[in-house]
């Protein structure tokens, strides 16, 4: 079906959305239909949308997220960097919106968000080092005035603060997680809210969607071939939350298992007991995941296996290595790697110079532990005070 620029506008305007909102856009264009003929690429349809919503919005803020995960790529020898250029990973029009010289982008190497609008340097700023907790740009959307969620092309099902409601309900199938990169050139810690490895973690706003629309929460206009939606930010939020607070599942696809067990399983770790669940601070200590390893071998390209014993808490990794590379991932001793992201192999012999392929096959895994004193179980004893500085960063203000 085809449309116009004053389609778009109309929909827009049927919706609800005014001149002064700020509004939190989720969009996959190609859905509409038909576009007028003078659009000839993904360019031209990304202008036309902005266009119409820049007409809608003369006094308020356009918010498009540019998701990135780039400290989900990051090695604690081979930092990931976040900068203000890294594409968005979640389609065309998020890129576009980003190149704009007027658009402002949020600093989160998980969950960025650009916006264009006179309000944005003031939302965007003041933001703490978490994707989804105290201080986060979630939760200053779903407090100001004003605010708005809409979906063109995706239909009520598109939550932008889908996991900042989770974190409030604190939620059995997500939790805490520290990342290091840099920011800019600068190391700097982050924490980020992830699933545990299971189908019934993924998330699902579908029911959400259906049931907010029902309710009159959503409000929908046909454009081409599909829907734009809108909704309160704020009454969207509050419902949302009262749901998860008989349902903790209510925004995954579940059903609900006992996570723990579940984990156990998976990982098999060796289960010593205790009370603390991964995720958890204690004090200015995050409680890391369970880890165990399936395999782990160094091998020279003279055929050698040099090492089967990987660092605590190694990453997952299939790759050959250089010499220097494999200089930079062993250790005579053993190092547990929980709080720096990393992979490696413990070493007692010296390394030839030649190339070399390192496989390591581990899982991660919410789980409990055992704390006594200062000190913490993580497949071996570590001084939770050695630890006590990422929290106190994480959440001071103004950090950047």
């Amino acid at each position: 079906m085809k449309y116009t620029k004053k389609d778009i506008v109309n929909a827009l305007k049927s919706v609800g959305i005014q001149k002064n909102d700020t509004v939190f856009f989720s969009t996959s264009l190609g859905m509409v239909g038909i576009p007028p003929s003078f659009v000839k690429s993904q360019d031209d349809l990304n202008a036309l949308f902005l266009d119409a919503i820049k007409d809608v919005l003369p006094e308020g803020n356009i918010i498009v997220p540019t998701y990135s995960y780039t400290f989900g790529k990051s090695l604690a020898s081979n930092l990931a960097n976040f900068t203000r250029n890294i594409p968005a990973e979640i389609g065309p029009f998020p890129n576009y919106v980003l190149k704009q010289s007027d658009a402002i982008r949020s600093i989160d190497p998980f969950m960025s968000v650009v916006c264009i609008g006179k309000g944005c340097k003031k939302l965007l700023s003041n933001l703490s080092n978490v994707s989804y907790g105290e201080g986060s740009f979630f939760e200053k959307l779903v407090n100001i005035e004003n605010s708005k969620c809409c979906s063109i092309g995706l239909g009520p099902n598109w939550t932008p603060f889908i996991h900042y409601a989770d974190y409030l309900a604190k939620v059995p199938h997500r939790y805490d997680k520290l990342f290091w990169g840099e920011i800019n050139g600068v190391k700097t810690p982050w924490i980020y809210s992830v699933r545990f490895v299971g189908d019934e973690s993924y998330p699902y706003a579908h029911v959400a969607g259906r049931e907010a629309e029902a309710e009159g929460i959503w409000k929908y206009k046909e454009l081409g071939r599909a829907r734009v939606y809108a909704a309160s930010c704020k009454e969207y939020f509050n419902f949302v939350i009262k749901k998860l607070k008989h349902n903790p599942w209510y925004l995954a696809k579940g059903p609900a298992i006992d996570v723990i067990v579940r984990e156990k399983d998976r990982v098999n770790y060796l289960d010593i007991g205790g009370d603390y669940v991964t995720g958890e601070w204690i004090g200015d200590f995050l409680v890391p995941e369970r880890w165990n390893y399936k395999e782990a071998c160094l091998i020279g390209e003279d055929g050698r296996i040099y090492s089967t014993t990987p660092w605590i808490h190694s990453l997952s990794i299939e790759k050959e290595l250089s010499y220097e590379e494999v200089k930079i991932h062993t250790s005579y001793y053993p190092k547990n790697v929980f709080y720096n992201r990393d992979f490696g192999f413990v070493i007692k012999n010296k390394l030839p110079k030649q190339k070399y392929k390192a496989v390591i096959k581990s899982e991660f895994g919410k789980g409990k532990m055992a704390v006594k004193r200062d000190f913490a179980f993580v497949e071996e004893w570590v001084d939770i005070e050695k630890y006590n500085e990422p929290k106190k960063r994480v959440f001071e203000k103004g950090y950047f």
